[in-house]
């Protein structure tokens, strides 16, 4: 039998297998291509990714700058307006920081020339920050020393006000009148008059009181009128409208029941005062006191016994 040739074969294999090789070799060296393709991409996302958190940073900065000064200009309109300053200004003002607070949070974009004017805006409110800082620090220098001045005043007044007060109120007491040598004298049904030590309540018909005025430069010289009072030995004052007799009240607000009154032109000469029952009264045994008041005040006392 004849033999097929063997070379033939083998050529083949060879030839397959160097196309095999070859294709591994170009599909090796095509994934080493693409791993280093995506190597490159994946750097370039970093550095992407990197690039756009610093521009979100840098945006998160600079709205926190704006948010800053828009803060301490609110701060400074507040603090004019309570020293009674305005700073119609500042609400434009306030306004634009606004207006760039509103683009940076929305990332919407700003040109160079907006951006340019907007650092020159926070450059200018700092300095007035600074500036409005120090007028309201010397507003408030300048409110307190005239508050302290004002306080000052004000208790130098009260003092003043508190010393007059007192002034007048010992001018007052000091021009109280004084009754003095208050005496009774008995009247009988025939009109003599008797000055006993003790009066015979049969032989009394009405009585006098008489007494002296002290001297009194303090006091004003005008009418002054006179309420006397008769207690008798039970402790009531007999009042009769009849005889003259009423109510007062006095400068610290009593009433006080009288039996007589009596007005005299008052020129501090030591006036002698004498007031007279008009009618009768039933004198029963005892001892009767005697009260003046006048313009409020209770200027003496005496007293006379009944057997």
């Amino acid at each position: 039998m004849e033999q097929e040739p063997k070379p033939k074969s083998n050529n083949t294999l060879k030839i397959v297998l160097g196309l095999s090789i070859a294709l591994n070799v170009a599909l090796l060296l095509w994934a080493i291509t693409l791993n280093s393709q995506n190597n490159e991409k994946a750097q370039q996302i970093v550095i992407l990714s990197a690039a756009v958190d610093s521009s979100s940073k840098e945006v998160d900065t600079k709205a926190g700058e704006l948010e800053q000064v828009k803060s301490d200009l609110e701060r400074i309109k507040a603090e004019s307006e309570s020293l009674g300053l305005k700073n119609d200004s500042m609400d434009a003002q306030i306004k634009k920081l606004n207006k760039y607070i509103g683009k940076l949070k929305k990332n919407e974009k700003i040109s160079k020339e907006e951006r340019a004017q907007m650092e020159q805006l926070v450059k200018q409110l700092r300095e007035q920050i600074i500036q409005k800082d120090e007028e309201i620090a010397q507003l408030r220098q300048q409110n307190d020393s005239l508050s302290t001045n004002l306080n000052t005043v004000t208790g130098e007044k009260q003092r003043l006000g508190d010393s007059l007060s007192n002034t007048s109120k010992e001018l007052k007491m000091a021009s109280v009148l004084k009754a003095e040598n208050i005496t009774v004298i008995g009247v009988k049904e025939n009109g003599k008059e008797i000055v006993e030590k003790e009066y015979k309540h049969n032989k009394l018909d009405r009585i006098k009181i008489t007494f002296i005025l002290a001297d009194n430069k303090a006091a004003k010289k005008n009418d002054k009128t006179f309420f006397v009072s008769l207690v008798t030995p039970s402790g009531n004052v007999f009042s009769d409208p009849n005889n003259g007799g009423g109510t007062t009240t006095l400068a610290d607000g009593t009433n006080v029941t009288y039996t007589l009154t009596q007005t005299i032109s008052f020129d501090n000469t030591n006036q002698l005062v004498s007031v007279t029952m008009l009618k009768g009264f039933n004198y029963t045994p005892g001892t009767y006191n005697i009260n003046v008041y006048s313009e409020g005040y209770q200027i003496g006392t005496g007293k006379f016994i009944v057997k």
